[in-house]
C-alpha cells in the first residue's frame, strides 16, 4: 500500500512537475510576448515623442524666423502742437567765404580755400568760441596777426591759419559768412515719459544743405496769429510770434538727428496735454494705403483732419516713406493743405500713431510726404 501510494504519489509529483514545467513554458512565452509588446509600445511612444519634438522645434524655429514688431505694446502720446524752435550750433558754422577790400582799395579773399562751407569753428588761437559776437571781437583785436582756427570739418579736427586784412584803422576782417544759431516754427510729434520727438526730419542749414551740429536748444511757446495759405508754386506757412525768454520755455532740445529733433519737455507742457490719450505705435508693416488723419493745433485747438495715404515706399531711406493727400475741406479752406510749420504733425490710422508729416509738394499743397513713426521713434 505504501509502495503503491508512494508510486502513485511519485507519479503525481512527476505529473505536477510536468504540468508546472509545461505551464512555466507557456508563462515564459507569454512573458516574452509581453516584453515584445512593451518594446513595440515604448518604441511607438518614443517615435511619437521624437516626431512631436521635431515638430515643436520646427515650429519654434519658424516662430523665431518670423518678423516681430519691436513696438508691441509701445505707446506714445500724439501732440501736434506748433512751438518755437531755437538751436545753438556746435561751434560757428561757416556758410561761405567772400571778398573784402583793404585800406588801399585792394580786393582779396583771405579765407578762400582755407575755411570752407560747412566748417564748424570751435576755437580761435586756442580759445574756445561759440558765438558770432565772440568771433568778431577776437578778429577785430588781432592787430593783424595770423589767426589759428580750430575747425571741425566733416567730423575731423583740423587747424587752419588765416591772415586777416586791415579794412579800416585797427579794423580787421577775414571774409567769411557765419551762423551760430537757428530759429523757426515746428510741430511736436509725440511725448513719452517727458521726452519728445518733433519735426520728423533733421534741422539742416539752408545754405550748406547739411545737418546742423547742435550743442543744444530750446522749445518755446508760440503765439500763432494766422496762416498764409499755400497755393501751387508757393508753399504756405504758419505765422506766429515767439518770445525767446525763460518764461516761455516748454522744452530742451538735446539732439538733432536725421529723422527729427529730440529732448525733454517741461511739466507745464505735459500738463497742457494731460487730457490726450496715448496711442499704440504702429509697425510700418501695419500701415496701409487709404484713410488716415493728421492731428494738429493749426486752427487754435486740437483737430483731426482727414487725409489719404496714396502711396507707401517701404524700405526707402530718408523721411519720404508715405505720400499723403489732404482731403478734409476744413483744412484745405484754412491752410490750403500742408504748410511750413506743420512738419512733425502726427498721423493716425486705425487708432494707432503711424507717422509724421515731413514735406509739402510745392506744386500741390494738398500733397506731401510723411515718415513712419516706427523709424522716427527707434532713432
Amino acid at each position: 500500500m505504501r509502495n503503491e501510494n508512494m508510486t502513485h504519489t511519485n507519479h503525481r509529483l512527476v505529473w505536477v512537475f510536468f504540468v508546472c514545467k509545461k505551464r512555466s513554458g507557456i508563462m515564459s512565452r507569454l512573458y516574452k510576448y509581453r516584453m515584445i509588446l512593451r518594446f513595440i509600445l515604448m518604441a511607438n511612444i518614443l517615435f511619437i515623442f521624437i516626431v512631436a519634438g521635431l515638430g515643436y522645434e520646427k515650429e519654434k524655429r519658424e516662430h523665431l524666423l518670423k518678423p516681430v514688431s519691436g513696438n508691441v505694446g509701445k505707446r506714445l502720446t500724439p501732440v501736434g502742437k506748433t512751438v518755437g524752435i531755437y538751436v545753438n550750433t556746435k561751434g560757428i558754422l561757416v556758410i561761405d567765404t567772400c571778398d573784402v577790400t583793404d585800406l588801399y582799395g585792394n580786393t582779396t579773399s583771405p579765407a578762400k580755400n582755407k575755411l570752407i562751407k560747412g566748417d564748424y569753428i570751435t576755437a580761435l588761437n586756442s580759445e574756445k568760441i561759440s558765438t558770432k559776437k565772440q568771433l568778431i571781437n577776437e578778429i577785430t583785436k588781432c592787430d593783424g596777426k595770423d589767426l589759428d582756427f580750430s575747425v571741425d570739418r566733416n567730423g575731423k579736427k583740423i587747424n587752419v591759419v588765416v591772415s586777416p586784412v586791415e579794412t579800416g584803422v585797427n579794423m580787421y576782417k577775414i571774409g567769411i559768412w557765419v551762423r551760430d544759431d537757428l530759429q523757426g516754427l515746428g510741430t511736436v510729434t509725440y511725448v513719452e515719459n517727458g521726452k519728445f520727438g518733433a519735426l520728423g526730419h533733421s534741422i539742416t542749414d539752408s545754405d550748406t544743405g547739411k545737418l546742423m551740429k547742435v550743442s543744444g536748444g530750446k522749445l518755446y511757446l508760440a503765439d500763432i496769429y494766422g496762416v498764409e495759405k499755400g497755393i501751387s508754386g508757393t508753399p504756405g506757412e504758419i505765422e506766429g510770434m515767439i518770445t525767446y525768454d525763460d518764461d516761455n520755455v516748454v522744452g530742451s532740445i538735446e539732439e538733432n538727428k536725421l529723422y527729427g529733433i529730440y529732448g525733454s519737455v517741461t511739466d507745464d507742457f505735459l500738463q497742457s496735454i494731460s487730457d490726450e490719450e496715448s496711442l499704440e505705435v504702429a509697425d510700418e508693416s501695419e500701415v496701409t494705403e487709404g484713410n488716415a488723419q493728421i492731428q494738429t493745433f493749426v486752427s487754435g485747438e486740437k483737430t483731426l483732419y482727414d487725409i489719404q495715404i496714396v502711396n507707401i515706399h517701404k524700405n526707402k531711406n530718408g523721411d519720404k516713406e508715405m505720400e499723403i493727400k489732404v482731403t478734409d475741406k476744413r483744412l484745405i479752406t484754412l491752410t490750403g493743405g500742408i504748410v511750413q510749420g506743420m512738419s512733425g504733425s502726427p498721423i493716425i490710422q486705425n487708432e494707432k500713431i503711424i507717422g509724421a508729416v515731413t514735406h509739402v509738394f510745392v506744386n500741390d499743397p494738398t500733397r506731401g510726404y510723411a515718415i513712419f513713426i516706427d523709424k522716427m521713434y527707434k532713432q
